[in-house]
């Protein structure tokens, strides 16, 4: 007989073997361990945390997953200590669960979201007084940010949030230094021309520079910022590009622009011209090359940097901008030789990772200057600054910017010898949207603890100096060398056509732009496009040569040792061509006379005798090439055989004789008739 404990713990034995057997009941579901759940900041008040002033955060949180999150709640978060490094801001940048404080959970500081359905978005907003933040007050740039919590299909609410993002409110007394602050705006060639010439992808280009679009929202923006306090990155393939899309240039068969768009796309190269005018621009090679290959192929490099440079001065004067010129290698692509291969004269910066500068510190300053093989030379110590963890906005670079002055301005107060400050630069595909206030971001130059300085003002204000190490070696992979020389073919080839056609310097700008165009970093991202890119134009480009060309009989007889020929020189090119002949013989002993440079109309032809003394030569072979004014021989030779015939000299004295023997035998008529009437007697009168 059993005892009735045994009968209960049976009973509780197959309960908990049911639970565990059965299956689960289709209208339940296993937690979401992985949620797809977007958060983003949309407004954040005050800018700076003072005493007394309440926390206001709004914002939007998306649903993307395919199920609902029910009972959902936005919170406040902040520690009770400031960050008072850099690293420590940086590290709470890279990693979204990294320890960003506590959440605020007394009652009436959360948002109460209610059920998200699938692909659903609600806005949020949290208010939350200074007294309840719970924060020490200490100076120091505090994260604050927003959790969202919420109950998922099987009932589960677990404490870890669905969705965060962090942003930063620094917390500064008025009586400190104020720092050089500035932000980098760059803009930059989006797209790329191909094998014929074309724009790739102009409808996506001119969406860009439309309403709504990427660089449309990215120039609207940053025409908020004060002048003071920006520097223009500009690449001048950008605004060539925006110029042919507008005037119908390079465009494949079948696109074409409505008139709002062209509209529209003529409003974004005049906004963009009148951004850049009015404030410091640095400048980069045209269509930005990859620095990283020409380093690594130095015999290549001259005539390639004078086309990248030809390119570059050229769009710079059409659109009537002046600024520094300025090389940005990629990540991974920084090396010493690079460095002292794009130094030039020692006042052009380049635009470098901290990571590539092992022993950099903020306390240098985000310009130091660096010596190179060649010379010293200026670096700016530069990190994108569009984002935060979790979320891209305004606020978010903002915050950012006010951050690193914060933290430089406390530096510079432990450490007079430090030179820290607050430069950003933008992402150049971020887009900020429309959703900003508009001068939003200029509030982070309001702040007593910030300067709005331009770049080129650091520049000259007295560098640190980076005596720390750049790496020898590069993890990218550059260009092949087979594409740079066919860049260098298209130099060759286009630097003889405009010796001998007299071109436009419209015209030789615009073959620079191609050389540029197929050495753009662009294409290591699509090498096989790249490769057939350049060798394509380099072989069309010489094609231009092939046009002009000289032809000879296939055989000359001279009816002596001197005589003359003929060249014909045909011109199938659209441009008059001025070129001459240079002539050499089988037999080296011949001294044969170059034919001097004559003009030939654009798709004429001009034929000319060449005179030849072969001496005591019976027959030669001659070979007839075309040459520049300078004497560079081009195009195909011609080949052909001249002799002389000594049949000539027999025929003169055959005929001179034959001359001879009518001109005796009519002498000897003559005085015969006369003989003859002589000797007959005179008849009578009657």
């Amino acid at each position: 007989m059993s005892s009735p404990r045994r009968t209960i713990l049976g009973a509780l034995l197959a309960t908990l073997l049911t639970a565990f057997l059965l299956p689960v009941p289709a209208t339940a579901a296993a937690a979401d361990d992985d949620p797809d759940v977007r958060l983003a900041i949309h407004s954040l008040s005050p800018s700076r945390l003072t005493p007394g002033a309440s926390v206001t955060m709004t914002g939007t949180v998306t649903n993307r997953d395919d199920h609902e999150w029910s009972q959902a709640q936005a919170y406040l978060v902040i520690p009770a200590s400031p960050f008072t490094t850099r690293a420590q801001t940086q590290k709470a940048l890279d990693n979204p669960r990294a320890y960003t404080g506590v959440r605020v959970v007394d009652v009436g500081t959360f948002d109460e979201l209610g059920d998200l359905a699938p692909r659903e978005t609600r806005r949020f907003r949290i208010k939350v007084p200074y007294g309840r933040l719970g924060i020490t007050g200490a100076e120091g740039v505090y994260p604050v940010g927003v959790q969202i919590l919420a109950t998922d299909t099987d009932g589960s609410r677990s404490p870890d949030a669905i969705a965060r993002a962090t942003t930063f409110l620094p917390l500064v007394s008025g009586d400190q230094v104020a720092v050089p602050t500035s932000i980098v705006w760059p803009f930059l060639m989006p797209d790329a021309r191909d094998a014929r010439g074309d724009y790739t992808e102009p409808a996506k280009l001119v969406r860009s520079i439309g309403a709504g679009g990427q660089l449309r929202n990215l120039l609207d923006l940053a025409g908020g910022t004060a002048g003071s306090g920006a520097t223009v990155l500009l690449d001048p393939a950008l605004l060539v590009a925006v110029d042919d899309v507008t005037h119908g240039r390079h465009l494949p068969t079948g696109f074409e622009l409505t008139e709002p768009q062209k509209q529209a796309s003529e409003q974004f190269l005049d906004d963009l011209l009148t951004f850049a005018r009015a404030r410091s621009v640095w400048v980069l090679d045209f269509d930005r090359p990859d620095d990283l290959a020409l380093s690594q192929n130095p015999d290549l490099r001259g005539p390639l940097d004078d086309a990248i440079d030809l390119a570059t001065e050229a769009a710079l004067t059409t659109y009537q901008l002046s600024g520094r010129r300025v090389s940005w290698p990629t990540r991974n692509g920084l090396t010493a030789t690079l460095l002292q291969s794009v130094r030039g004269d020692g006042d052009s910066p380049a635009i470098v990772t901290a990571e590539a500068l092992a022993g950099w510190q903020p306390r240098l300053g985000s310009l130091v200057q660096h010596e190179t093989a060649a010379g010293p030379m200026p670096l700016l110590v530069a990190e994108t600054g569009s984002s935060t963890a979790g979320q891209t906005s305004v606020v978010a670079l903002r915050q950012r910017l006010l951050s690193d002055a914060a933290l430089a301005t406390l530096e510079r107060a432990i450490d007079p010898a430090s030179r820290a400050d607050a430069v950003t630069m933008v992402d150049a595909g971020w887009d900020p949207g429309t959703d900003w206030t508009d001068g939003q971001l200029s509030w982070a130059f309001s702040a007593p603890f910030t300067r709005g300085t331009s770049l080129d003002s650091v520049l000259t204000s007295g560098l640190s100096t980076y005596d720390g190490s750049v790496p020898t070696s590069a993890k990218a992979r550059p260009l092949p060398r087979t594409q740079l020389q066919s860049a260098a073919d298209i130099v060759s080839a286009g630097t003889t056509l405009s010796s001998v056609t007299r071109q436009s310097d419209a015209a030789e700008a615009s073959r620079a732009r191609d050389v540029a165009g197929v050495l753009g970093v662009r294409w290591r991202r699509d090498r096989v496009t790249g490769a057939l890119v350049a060798s394509t134009w380099a072989r069309e480009t010489g094609a231009m040569l092939d046009r002009i060309s000289v032809e000879a009989p296939p055989s000359v007889t001279l009816s002596s040792s001197k005589g003359g020929f003929p060249l014909t020189i045909t011109n199938k090119t659209d441009d008059d061509v001025s070129v001459g002949v240079s002539l050499d013989s089988s037999n080296p002993a011949l001294d044969l006379p170059a034919v001097a440079p004559v003009e030939v109309g654009a798709g004429e032809r001009r034929t000319l005798t060449v005179q030849v003394d072969l001496g005591r030569q019976r027959a030669t072979f001659l070979t007839a090439r075309l040459t520049t004014p300078e004497g560079k021989e081009i195009g195909d030779p011609s080949t052909f055989k001249v002799r002389s015939s000594s049949i000539g000299t027999v025929l003169w004295v055959a005929m001179g004789a034959a001359g001879l023997l009518v001109l005796l035998a009519l002498v000897r008529r003559f005085h015969r008739r006369r003989t003859r009437i002589t000797s007959e007697p005179l008849a009578d009168d009657d």
